[in-house]
């Protein structure tokens, strides 16, 4: 900064001083101190100018962002988009805007960020005498894009240890991301939510039990066989005797008793007749035989490579096909159970079948679309079930796992954006492995509460809704 009091004092003394040395010093000595003080305030211009561009990109490229956001099909391609930040940044800048030369670019980054740059240039008062007629300020900003319509399926895991306080902290987060999703403008036309639950199966509904690419899902009996007998009549006389015991649900272990009978005695017998045993299927799909359930087409099934129906299964509520309809995401929220044991990866691929545009399903846009894809995964432990084609009653957890990361890279290979949630997990092999299913670092959520899980879900939705200034 200049001391305006020093340099007064020092043109005082010049212009005192009557002698001719001196007065040829103080011309020379005065050219440089005009150009500093000139320099200074044609800098100080720049500085202001420099601000007021850098908040005026901001505001031009938040401004096309949000008209993205809102639907109204902003062409991304990069001449397009640079004019339509331009247009934006001549009118944040105003009166200036319209008579300055100002030189914009913009574009999508790798990360579907829209990156814009300007430079302005500003021309000097007093630097001109000495040649320097103009300066160039410079400003980027670097803004989230959510373009395009929005594609999501909820994949949550409804196992038994997820029974009581789990279960209900879930359904608070899931009903904020519906929330979130819906809140955006013409919601109705750009967002669709999908709802899977899942333990060691996933049930699909009753729906499509005649589609072609489902087999085995029609209902049976089996006669009566043999004959009626006489069976002896035992019955406990001698007391009963509680036996505390360690049981174990969903790869949990928890103490638990039951009554044994000390004695039995026979009091006379009772016929036994066989009867007709009806089969019945309640929804619940098992597993194709590798690799056909985690390549990078399992999200395809046709009459040529079916989805086995189980039947007599029973298994977590049935899932939700993509829908526009906020309400009926909502009563599906609320309708969910706790029960079953845990087997990831037939709800990460039920998941991306509801967001596929193949077959069983083809609700979802095509992939080289303008949709944005996502799946959020959310456990609260890890597998503690693996195929025995076609169901799920193996207990190999590293085969469980390996499935696991490969069913996620098949997801993510399709252009499908995953979000992971593990919500109070302990084991770091399954911690390790939603790390490496999530497509970033800043997709995985590591929740040990009710409220770090609804946290994760609000940020979870900000970063697919949210049109914000990243740097």
């Amino acid at each position: 900064m200049f001391d305006h009091t020093r340099i007064a004092g020092h043109f005082r003394k010049f212009r005192n001083d009557r002698s001719g040395a001196a007065a040829v010093i103080f011309a020379i000595t005065l050219l440089p101190m005009a150009f500093a003080i000139g320099a200074a305030i044609d800098y100080a211009s720049a500085i202001r100018m420099r601000a007021t561009l850098t908040s005026s990109l901001d505001s031009a490229a938040l401004a096309v962002a949000v008209a993205q956001a809102s639907g109204q099909n902003v062409n991304l391609a990069n001449g397009a988009l640079t004019q339509a930040v331009k247009k934006q940044l001549q009118g944040a800048l105003g009166p200036y805007g319209a008579s300055a030369h100002v030189t914009t670019t913009a574009s999508i980054d790798a990360s579907g960020a829209l990156e814009a740059s300007a430079q302005i240039t500003v021309p000097t008062q007093l630097m001109n005498i000495v040649g320097v007629s103009s300066i160039n300020v410079n400003a980027t900003t670097r803004v989230s894009m959510p373009a395009g319509p929005v594609e999501l399926a909820m994949v949550l895991d409804t196992t038994a240890s997820m029974a009581g306080a789990k279960i209900d902290a879930l359904k608070v987060a899931a009903t904020d991301l519906n929330n979130t999703l819906f809140s955006i403008p013409n919601a109705a036309a750009n967002v669709k939510v999908a709802v899977v639950p899942f333990n060691q199966y996933v049930n699909i509904g009753l729906a499509d039990r005649n589609a072609s690419w489902l087999t085995g899902a029609q209902d049976y009996t089996t006669p009566p066989s043999g004959s009626c007998q006489d069976l002896p009549n035992m019955v406990c006389t001698g007391g009963y005797t509680t036996i505390n015991s360690t049981c174990v649900s969903d790869g949990l272990s928890y103490p638990c008793s039951y009554n044994s009978c000390n004695a039995y005695t026979q009091q006379g017998t009772y016929q036994s007749c066989p009867s007709a045993v009806n089969h019945v299927w309640h929804g619940c799909v098992g597993s194709r035989n590798l690799p056909t359930d985690v390549d990078a087409n399992a999200d395809r099934a046709d009459v040529g490579n079916p989805v086995p129906a189980l039947i007599d299964y029973w298994c977590s509520p049935p899932l939700l096909r993509l829908t526009n309809n906020q309400a009926t995401v909502q009563a599906t929220i609320n309708s969910l159970s706790a029960s079953g044991e845990t087997y990831i990866p037939p709800g990460l691929l039920w998941g991306w079948r509801t967001l596929s545009p193949n077959t069983p399903y083809a609700d979802g846009a095509a992939y080289n679309s303008r949709t944005r894809k996502y799946i959020v995964l959310m456990t609260d432990g890890f597998n503690t079930h693996s195929p025995n084609y076609p169901d799920h009653s193996g207990a190999d957890t590293v085969t469980a796992n390996n499935l696991t990361a490969q069913t996620c890279a098949s997801i993510k290979a399709n252009g499908i954006k995953i979000f992971t949630v593990a919500f109070q997990v302990t084991d770091l092999t399954i911690k390790a492995i939603l790390q490496n299913c999530a497509s970033s670092s800043t997709a995985y959520y590591d929740s040990t509460s009710a409220a770090d899980l609804q946290t994760a879900f609000q940020a979870i939705g900000n970063a697919i809704t949210q049109v914000r200034i990243l740097n």
